[in-house]
């Protein structure tokens, strides 16, 4: 306001005109951080949408891959879950709230996806988490196929930690037979009396199973390999897809071990006669209510045969691919335990991975037919001596007692082999 007779200096402004801007370097850097926390927030939104989408996928085809087969089908039904279905909900959900508020709620559908994503593996992990685990375990990385790469493995190893968290291994009541704690029980104390001497302490009594395969301890490397994977032909219903058992792989003439005492009830060496299975061997346990089986053997111990008892830990034979028409060498070993009139499968990873180690006895691993000391694992160039163990001897023909005689009398019973795997043994 200007005072009357007073001169007034202009600057050349309006009065009402706003003060000019001053730079101010401050505002630059605030719209720099501003644009790095946005694009930080764009990253993050991104990455737990990609992260949730993929893993609700993958847990849903864990779930549905032990009845379906089809890959195209597990993925659509996997990616269905996954966005397509929360789409729909959040589109059901608006139209709901308008017509009851008149008013549409916005519900951004990135966040929606990541909030119903999140849900759901909540549900399955935490509701439903036996078989999410066992599922996960089985088939988790059946998108991988046989990948063996420092990725894929990292990914199993980390699958096999959720896995083995959220699963609960209960065995059925007819297997509880092979659940027996492989711990010491308390012999009783010897009592002592005076004037005579303390009686000799008893050896601990200790039940056992032991791993089929030397250490390192062997596992299934992928889904293809596990129990319950895909495999032609009317499979049992526990087998899902029709694997009755696990692979074991290990280098070709490996020692396969008997993973409890038990009575030969089956030796196959006649690879033709075995047919997709080769060479095998199936062991009764504990009276018949357990039964194991050493399938895709390349040589067996040549003493064996029906009726033959062995050792838990002794050596029965040595890993091949005898049957195998793409696959290379492995074990395929199935376990399976009486029930009603027939017998069960039961997938037998869990318990393998407790089971512990062989130790293979010093002698050597001679197959018939070669010189002592050339061969596999654990020959020694040493010839034999009294206080060397005598060799174990591994064969693949028919022992000369079980091979039928020419010139036998008419009526004369000739020992036989069976000769033939279960159709439902699933290898």
């Amino acid at each position: 306001m200007t005072q009357p007779g007073r001169p007034t200096i202009s600057l050349g402004l309006k009065p009402d005109a706003p003060p000019p801007e001053i730079p101010c370097r401050r505002s630059g850097h605030l719209r720099r951080w501003a644009g790095r926390v946005y694009a930080g927030y764009l990253v993050l939104r991104t990455a737990l949408l990609a992260l949730s989408v993929l893993a609700t996928s993958i847990v849903v085809t864990s779930l549905v891959g032990g009845l379906i087969e089809s890959a195209t089908t597990r993925l659509a039904l996997g990616l269905g879950a996954a966005v397509v279905l929360p789409l729909v909900v959040r589109w059901r959900l608006r139209l709901v709230v308008s017509r009851r508020l008149q008013h549409r709620p916005r519900l951004g559908g990135v966040w929606f996806l990541v909030a119903c994503n999140a849900l759901t593996l909540l549900v399955l992990c935490l509701g439903f988490s036996d078989a999410t685990g066992r599922a996960m375990r089985r088939r988790g990385d059946w998108f991988l196929g046989e990948a063996d790469g420092w990725l894929p493995r990292r990914y199993r190893r980390s699958l096999a930690t959720a896995s083995g968290w959220m699963e609960r291994f209960d065995l059925p009541p007819e297997a509880k037979v092979i659940a027996e704690a492989a711990l010491p029980q308390d012999p009783p104390r010897p009592v002592y009396q005076e004037g005579k001497p303390l009686p000799p302490e008893q050896p601990t009594p200790l039940v056992a199973w032991f791993h089929p395969l030397l250490g390192p301890r062997a596992a299934p490397p992928n889904s293809a390999t596990r129990f319950g994977a895909p495999r032609p032909g009317v499979r049992p219903r526990e087998c899902e897809l029709g694997h009755c058992g696990i692979d074991l792989v290990q280098r070709e003439g490996s020692p396969v071990f008997a993973v409890l005492d038990g009575v030969v009830v089956q030796a196959v060496r006649n690879e033709a006669a075995g047919g997709i299975a080769g060479r095998f061997i199936r062991l009764s346990h504990k009276e018949g209510a357990a039964f194991t089986s050493y399938i895709h053997l390349r040589d067996l111990r040549s003493d064996l045969r029906v009726g033959t008892k062995v050792r838990g830990g002794e050596v029965i034979g040595t890993l091949g691919r005898t049957g195998c028409r793409q696959s290379g060498a492995h074990l395929h070993f199935a376990l399976a335990v009486k029930h009603g009139g027939g017998v069960r499968y039961i997938d037998p990873e869990p318990l393998v991975a407790g089971w512990r180690l062989p130790t293979l006895a010093p002698g050597p691993l001679v197959a018939e037919g070669e010189p002592r000391g050339v061969g596999d694992v654990g020959r020694s160039s040493a010839p034999s001596s009294p206080s060397t163990p005598a060799p174990i001897i591994l064969t693949s023909e028919e022992p000369e007692d079980l091979r039928p005689h020419r010139g036998a009398p008419e009526g004369r019973e000739q020992a036989q082999i069976p000769t033939t795997v279960d159709v439902d043994e699933g290898i």
